[in-house]
């Protein structure tokens, strides 16, 4: 071809090449035209860069089966065109031996591709141009031609002809992958916003967002509770990440795992509702895959869509609470028809065991808005906890003490049930700062405002002794100390200064143990043997301990009444947190 219909061909190729701002169909024209112009050459390729990966991938080509050429990743410098992506310059290989000469250092799996890529002929080409694709100075990809015949020897002409030509190819590419990526910007926005305002759940949401992008996509609790997703790949990695505990939503992050064997990379997205984490978006793509400008972008978006609808999940929450309230105060209202209001409500099992147990958060853990966080988010803990719970479950909230109604099977065995309890409320204390009393097991509906009644008496202990050990207390736990709540303290005090007083005052005085002595000999029945045992001392120092007091006292024997009083007096004490005694 001559200079003249060369420079023809080539102004035709442009205009082609500008005819449509189609990403795919630009790329694809680049690889027709460039052959057009090029009418003797053979083959044509055209690779492009990726930064992330660090390797030249075909993405057009003719004269070459894609289906292998497809999966060539050429390193820079490997091969005639990662030789010219590192160079930046055009390169002419002249000769077979040329070819040869630049395709030597090809790795055997490139090397076995390009030749499948060929089919039966596998041939060396006997002469070759790669020009770079220059953007800003970087190269973005590059364009090569080939011939495989003998009778063709591209020159310096030809040289500059495929370097104007991949220029122009540049403009190209970069107007269409500006068009392109305006379009999926907004796509994207469009898709998500379609999907929100027709109400769709988070599952669809999830759906959309995977499609989008590309890639499995799943959506958590801020707990890691899975609440939807697009992959079981998502399931297995949510399930890994909560045993391990490794997020606390900080920022953005991403990391290697492994599943059935396979490596692939994970990002995590947190997502906000007025500054606190209340879920989390996992993106799943394959090992060293970084996500692009508009995946983050979708991403961005989609979490702002994820915590309208995680906020709604939790308004549910609260709506929840205020319905098993009414269902509360019509059976406290009228317990004689609670199992019939049980029943309506389709709540009801046979032969079930009640009872209450109270959590009162403190006041100590409310942040700047008066507590208002703090509890939506002890709501939705609770909620989560008890949606762990087999058994029936109503929660009866005024403010921030909560009061909730378990069932459990008749014949569970109580130590077993108290087990469960103090799980259910550790797991709360991890976050909460609270305080909670377990009332007595009631089978009849007329004795519920008892249950009710001790769970919150056990509360009010723990509130008025603010010992630090003490978060979780039962009514039989209470014991004795529940007679001593509604009574008044100056008749307390007055019932201790009768006698244990003069012990209490001597024990100060003279660095004596005599009133702990005391308390483990009457709760063992006054055996000096047992007393010593428990206290991990020999029986005559008990004996002497116990002589002494009854010489303070001035009495003989502790028998009888005087026993019990020096008793109650003791767990008076106790109650009152007077020095001495501690709980």
């Amino acid at each position: 071809m001559n200079t003249e219909k060369q420079l023809m061909s080539l102004i035709n190729a442009t205009k082609a090449l500008t005819s449509t701002r189609d990403l795919n169909e630009v790329l694809h024209l680049i690889i027709e035209e460039v052959l057009c112009v090029f009418d003797w050459a053979d083959a044509s390729v055209l690779f492009l860069f990726d930064p992330q990966k660090d390797f030249l991938k075909a993405i057009s080509a003719i004269g070459f089966n894609m289906e292998y050429m497809g999966k060539v990743a050429l390193r820079p410098n490997e091969g005639m065109s990662g030789k010219t992506l590192v160079l930046k310059e055009p390169l002419l290989f002249t000769s077979g031996t040329d070819t040869y000469k630049g395709m030597s250092d090809l790795s055997p799996g490139n090397m076995d591709l390009y030749q499948k890529s060929l089919g039966k002929d596998h041939r060396i080409p006997t002469s070759t141009i790669c020009a770079p694709l220059i953007t800003e100075g970087k190269c973005t990809g590059v364009l090569t031609i080939d011939s495989f015949s003998e009778n063709v020897r591209f020159n310096q002409e030809n040289l500059m002809l495929l370097q104007t030509f991949a220029t122009q190819a540049v403009i190209a590419i970069e107007n269409a992958t500006l068009l392109s990526r305006n379009e999926r910007s907004n796509h994207i926005h469009r898709e998500l916003t379609k999907v929100y305002m027709s109400n769709q759940d988070i599952a669809e949401i999830t759906k959309t967002l995977s499609e989008l992008i590309n890639k499995p996509v799943g959506v958590s609790n801020e707990y890691f509770d899975l609440l939807a997703c697009t992959d079981q790949k998502i399931e297995d990695i949510s399930h890994s990440i909560k045993d391990e505990g490794m997020w606390n939503g900080d920022r953005p992050l991403n990391r290697d795992v492994y599943i059935d064997g396979e490596e692939y990379q994970v990002y995590f997205f947190p997502i906000m509702t007025e500054k606190e984490l209340s879920g989390v978006l996992l993106v799943v793509a394959e090992k060293d895959e970084v996500l692009d400008s508009l995946d983050i972008f979708a991403i961005e978006q989609a979490t702002t869509v994820f915590a309208l609808e995680i906020q709604s999940l939790n308004q549910n929450i609260s709506n929840k609470f205020s319905y098993q309230r009414s269902i509360m105060n019509d059976i406290l209202k009228n317990p004689d028809n609670g199992i019939a209001i049980l029943k309506k409500m389709n709540l009801y099992r046979e032969n079930d065991v009640y009872v209450f147990i109270t959590v009162e958060l403190l006041s100590d853990s409310f942040d700047y808005d008066g507590g208002l966080g703090m509890k939506q988010n002890f709501s939705r803990q609770l909620q989560r906890n008890l949606n762990l719970f087999p058994n029936l479950t109503l929660v009866y909230e005024d403010g921030y003490r909560y009061s909730i109604l378990f069932a459990c099977r008749e014949k569970t065995v109580e130590a077993d049930f108290h087990k469960i309890l103090c799980e259910f409320l550790s797991s709360l204390e991890e976050r909460f700062q609270l305080r909670a009393g377990v009332g007595r097991s009631f089978i009849d509906f007329s004795e519920i405002h008892y249950s009710l009644q001790d769970s919150f008496v056990c509360v009010e202990y723990i509130k008025q002794v603010d010992h630090p050990g003490v978060k979780f207390l039962t009514y039989k736990e209470l014991g004795v100390y529940r007679l001593f709540l509604s009574m008044d303290q100056k008749e307390l005090e007055s019932f201790l200064k009768m006698d244990l007083e003069k012990i209490l005052k001597y024990d100060n005085q003279h660095n004596t143990e005599l009133a702990t002595t005391l308390e483990c000999y009457l709760a063992n029945s006054q055996s000096t043997r047992k007393t010593a045992e428990k206290m991990f001392l020999h029986e005559n120092t008990v004996k002497y301990r116990i002589n002494r007091i009854k010489t303070i006292l001035g009495i003989k024997d502790l028998v009888g009444e005087l026993g019990l009083e020096l008793y109650l007096a003791l767990k008076i004490n106790k109650y009152l947190n007077k020095p001495g005694l501690s709980l």
